[in-house]
């Protein structure tokens, strides 16, 4: 338990691989002759445990794929050595393919945010277009939460199961973990008998949250009730899995080696200047807002030896009080205006000169 109560930090739980031996026993592949292959996706991966004891429960029936995204970088290092892809950034910072996923394994952090609970958010965000239909999601999360997800659940799934964690290792007298096991429904309009089912399932997973531990089924329990969940190769395959975080250290990196500056030099310098071309120097020395404005028009070099300088018009917001032209009262007037910024990035750091 020592290492469980180290890795709560952030929000962040990891799930035990006892549990996970548990929950691997009800996931099935017995049609692997028939498929092309599995992709498995876990948007909070830590260190890559979970998809990686995965992977290897399926690998010698099926080839696998596993797509891991996570935000602490310590922790996206180690992911690296157990999973295919990874990407060490926020899930709302990456773009993938829909609908490619065969599985995903959702454990979000155990937090609020705001007037939200993050695993709502985190539910809502990740269930609506990657899963396609039949996917199946598995999902880490404290019992008393059921309440905030019951609707997105009931609402985009089927075959919807929750069981508790063990007791073996007092998992869940100390963090009341849950596991949610529910298929992707298909998109589109639903039958009389699917919006019954929403409507009971959703009731059903709200008060789960307010029982106890002896309303849900034990893990190490799970083959007693006999249901299986066949995994199946997503329709689509994965062709985008990319992060849209920029690093300082990449804008460095890409500023020493592609060497913007020497190639425009370059191409100028292979032009062919007529007579006419005259040198127009300025009456008066620029200033430094000039300088500035330059740079962010892309009229003077933005390389500059070890540094690169870019230029960015931010819009300030001013506030004073005034009356209404119409009734006289006083109000508050709000006005913005444009200010330039350099914005310096070195081996040093990165810097803004306004």
């Amino acid at each position: 338990m020592a290492r469980l109560q180290s890795e709560a930090k952030g929000g962040f739980y990891i799930t035990p691989p006892e549990e996970m031996e548990h929950i691997l026993k009800v996931l099935n592949v017995n049609n692997a002759s028939k498929l092309n292959g599995i992709t498995l996706i876990d948007p909070c991966a830590g260190e890559g445990d979970v998809l990686n004891q995965m992977a290897s429960y399926f690998s010698p029936s099926i080839p696998v794929t596993t797509y891991g995204i996570e935000l602490e970088k310590g922790r996206a290092k180690m992911a690296e050595n157990q999973l295919d892809h990874v990407i060490a950034a926020g899930y709302e910072e990456v773009r993938m393919s829909h609908e490619a996923f065969s599985l995903m394994y959702l454990n979000p952090p155990f937090a609020n945010a705001g007037n939200q609970r993050l695993e709502e958010l985190f539910l809502d965000d990740l269930t609506s277009d990657y899963l396609p239909a039949d996917g199946l999601l598995i999902f880490n999360i404290p019992q008393y939460v059921l309440r905030n997800v019951s609707k997105i659940l009931a609402s985009r799934f089927v075959d919807i199961r929750v069981l508790r964690f063990s007791d073996e290792n007092k998992n869940y007298d100390r963090f009341r973990q849950v596991i949610v096991f529910a298929r992707r429904r298909k998109k589109g309009l639903r039958s009389d008998q699917e919006r019954l089912y929403q409507e009971r399932m959703e009731k059903e997973l709200y008060n789960y949250s307010f029982l106890g531990k002896d309303a849900l089924t034990p893990l190490d329990q799970i083959e007693k009730l006999g249901f299986q969940y066949d995994i199946t190769t997503a329709p689509k395959t994965v062709q985008l899995f990319k992060s849209l975080k920029v690093e300082p250290e990449d804008i460095i990196r890409s500023s020493q080696t592609i060497n913007h500056f020497g190639k425009v030099m370059q191409k100028m310098s292979s032009l062919e200047i007529t007579s006419t071309t005259k040198n127009i120097r300025p009456a008066l020395p620029l200033k430094t807002t000039h300088i500035a404005a330059a740079i962010s028009a892309g009229a003077l070099p933005e390389t500059m030896g070890s540094h690169l300088l870019v230029g960015i018009t931010k819009r300030e917001q001013e506030e004073r009080k005034g009356l209404h032209p119409k009734t006289g009262k006083e109000q508050t007037i709000t006005t913005f205006r444009p200010k330039s910024i350099v914005r310096v990035f070195s081996d040093k750091g990165i810097f803004n000169l306004k």
